[in-house]
């Protein structure tokens, strides 16, 4: 299947089965994103933790990525059944997936002309945290800990210009690594895209809206 086939035209796409049984064989097959996925597993193999940690999207840029989104960590409708939580979903990081934070991410995007085609999405903490039934912030620990894997993520990021870490955790995160990495970068902090922040702070989707037209005017400025 061509990278243009997974090209979605709404939000939400990932709740077709066909759609996501497309995408899931195609994890460890498309070129973009077979070098981050063989880490993936290269990962879970290392944390001993079976499913813990999603798939990177083929419907994204992959290693090719100039802008590179992140969060804190999976939400349970990132994790595959295999995970074994109450409201599992794709396996996925993918602003496709069937949830409210996705959903904001693929129409916020959309408006301010970034094409999925050049982004990644990604935690700054890449496992799962939490319970079955209940997902848990990442703490400084966590944080920490997961600083020199996204330096391996980093790494095969060779066309990277603009990162952007969306809430307060994920910012935490990223400064943590900038710290000790220093990646040559333009950071571009912003809210994190969740329905709690939307309905507790009005202002915060033009926020966001704004930090994303900023990092698609730097993209074609390149």
């Amino acid at each position: 299947m061509s990278h243009d086939a997974f090209r979605s035209t709404a939000p939400r796409a990932l709740r077709d089965p066909d759609q996501l049984r497309a995408r899931l064989d195609a994890v460890r097959t498309d070129p973009v994103v077979r070098p981050l996925n063989d880490w993936v597993e290269n990962l879970r193999a290392r944390l001993g933790d079976g499913e813990s940690v999603p798939w990177f999207d083929p419907a994204s840029a992959g290693v090719g990525a100039r802008s590179l989104f992140l969060l804190e960590a999976p939400g349970q409708k990132s994790m595959g059944a295999e995970a074994g939580l109450r409201r599992a979903g794709s396996g996925i990081i993918s602003i496709d997936n069937d949830d409210m934070t996705a959903q904001n991410c693929w129409t916020l995007r959309a408006e301010a002309g970034l094409p999925y085609q050049e982004s990644l999405h990604w935690n700054v903490v890449p496992w799962y945290l939490g319970t079955a039934d209940r997902i848990a912030a990442p703490g400084k620990t966590e944080i920490e800990r997961a600083a020199p894997f996204l330096h391996e993520v980093m790494a095969m990021l060779t066309s990277l210009e603009v990162v952007v870490p969306m809430g307060r955790k994920a910012q935490a995160g990223w400064a943590a690594y900038q710290k000790r990495y220093a990646p040559k970068v333009h950071t571009l902090p912003t809210w994190h895209p969740s329905p709690r922040v939307f309905a507790s702070r009005p202002a915060a989707r033009q926020e966001i809206l704004e930090v994303l037209q900023e990092a698609a005017h730097l993209l074609r400025a390149a």
